[in-house]
């Protein structure tokens, strides 16, 4: 199976919080499978109050017949227009997935994640042994946490293997650096969820100037600094326009260079000095 780190992966959130035209929707994301997506995100979460599966209805339809791999979430889901549960108990896992099995019709699934464990009232440990229990069945290939902290990602990992964790990390703002790092040193791939936090120039001048000399986004050299920060990074871009959906995985192949690096580098400290000051 293709690996999970170093890429670019499409998620799905983008599509979903809104009544939108389900064939455009799906044009968007097969136009970023022909050009080589390897991985699409998407949860039981992202979804309509009149249409609760339908950013997994989107993702499965969009990946059926290909060899995309698909990470899907449970344990949170819309409950109102503006409102959401969080439930990682063991009733309500399993649950989740029989559904999510159902809804992507296969006999397992590739990655599965509790979405909210900050939210949720029950111990990680409980969420996580009902994943590793599905694991053993052969129901799911992976399992994940996502919006986890060092202290739980510890705890979780006292019960079972974990496969991936996603968290909001983005290139200028490195909100989950603690998590990232526990990451590294236990070797488990990362996925940064909103990876750009601005595409404003003056959030990254550096950058920005050597985007208008390459030709290129300033987005694009963003999700490209993420991917060269760290060996088990992948980032989520949730693009919802075909060109946007293209020039995220641009970032894949963009060359990375010293110049690069160091206008990267500059603009990281400027912004982690203006968010001290």
């Amino acid at each position: 199976m293709t690996a999970l780190v170093g890429r670019v992966a499409l998620g799905v959130a983008g599509f979903s919080f809104a009544p939108r035209d389900r064939s455009a929707d799906l044009a968007t994301i097969r136009s970023g499978i022909d050009a080589g997506t390897a991985i699409l995100d998407t949860a039981r979460a992202y979804a309509h109050v009149d249409a609760p599966w339908y950013g997994e209805e989107l993702a499965a339809e969009a990946a059926r017949g290909t060899s995309v791999i698909v990470g899907t979430k449970g344990g949170h889901s819309r409950t109102g227009a503006t409102s959401w549960d969080a439930d990682i108990s063991e009733r309500r896992i399993r649950s989740d997935v029989e559904t999510s099995l159902r809804v992507f019709g296969g006999e397992y699934l590739d990655l599965y994640y509790l979405h909210r464990v900050d939210l949720a009232e029950q111990p990680v440990e409980e969420g996580v042994s009902a994943l590793a229990s599905l694991r053993d069945e052969g129901k799911l290939a992976r399992i994940g946490l996502s919006n986890v902290s060092i202290g739980a990602l510890e705890r979780a990992t006292a019960v079972a293997r974990i496969d991936a964790v996603q968290n909001h990390h983005s290139s200028m703002g490195r909100e989950s650096a603690d998590v990232l790092a526990w990451c590294e040193a236990n070797d488990v791939p990362f996925f940064a969820y909103s990876p750009v936090r601005s595409s404003a120039a003056a959030q990254a001048p550096r950058l920005a100037d050597m985007a208008n000399a390459r030709g290129v986004s300033l987005q694009r050299l963003q999700l490209r600094a993420l991917l060269a920060s760290s060996p088990v990074l992948s980032v989520v871009s949730g693009a919802t326009r075909p060109e946007t959906v293209l020039d995220s995985l641009a970032a894949e192949s963009e060359p990375w260079d010293d110049d690069l690096e160091a206008a990267y580098t500059a603009d990281l400290a400027l912004a982690v000095a203006s968010a001290q000051s």
